[in-house]
This record gives C-alpha cells, sequence and structure tokens, in this order.
C-alpha cells in the first residue's frame, strides 16, 4: 500500500473521531473535588447514583456542580446521541439547547 494511499486510509478512519473530540457539549462546568471535603449521603437502590442530591439545579442556566472526586457521570443536550448502555451508579445531567438544566438520573 503506497503512501497516499496508507494517509486516506488514516483519515477516513480517524476524521469521525476529530469531529467528536471537536464537538462542545454544555457550558457546564461540572468540577469533581476531594472526596475528604464532601461526600453524598447515602442513597437507596433506586437512586444508586445519588441523582436526589442533585435535583436542586434543575432550571438553572449552566450551573457550577461540585462532584465527589472518582464520581462517574456525563452531560448532554436534549436529543443528542449518547449510548444506552446501563451504568445504575452514573449521574446523567441534562440540557436543553439553551443550556438549562432539566434532567438529573442514574443510568
Amino acid at each position: 500500500m503506497n503512501y497516499a494511499r496508507k494517509s486516506g486510509l488514516m483519515l477516513t478512519l480517524f476524521a469521525p473521531l476529530a469531529l467528536v473530540a471537536c464537538a462542545t457539549g454544555s457550558e457546564t462546568e461540572i468540577v469533581t473535588e476531594d472526596p475528604s471535603v464532601a461526600t453524598p449521603e447515602a442513597v437507596d437502590a433506586a437512586d444508586a447514583c445519588g441523582a436526589a442530591n442533585y435535583q436542586q439545579y434543575v432550571g438553572e442556566k449552566s450551573p457550577t456542580i461540585m462532584l465527589p472526586a472518582g464520581t462517574v457521570f456525563r452531560h448532554y443536550r436534549t436529543g443528542d446521541a449518547v449510548a444506552m448502555d446501563l451504568v445504575p451508579t452514573r449521574l446523567n445531567f441534562e440540557y436543553d439547547r439553551s443550556g438549562n438544566l432539566v434532567k438529573v438520573s442514574c443510568g
């Protein structure tokens, strides 16, 4: 395989990854902090990720949310493509197109 064909193949394979890396999510700043400073309250099985602790942010525009270090989370906008894998301990922060937090859930 010559250099031009290899370059074309590499561009074809990695261009989608570059586009994903350049895509920006919401303007929300989600910061993890030292777990010794604050830890979420114990939660029951229906709220395995502790989403109830963050419901006060729903309705705010681009809130700064402090999470304990090591918290598994994702944030996305309504209508964005997201993986449908179920991770009960993962926090999901869903924003509308204008940057308002509309939902905090587990999954």
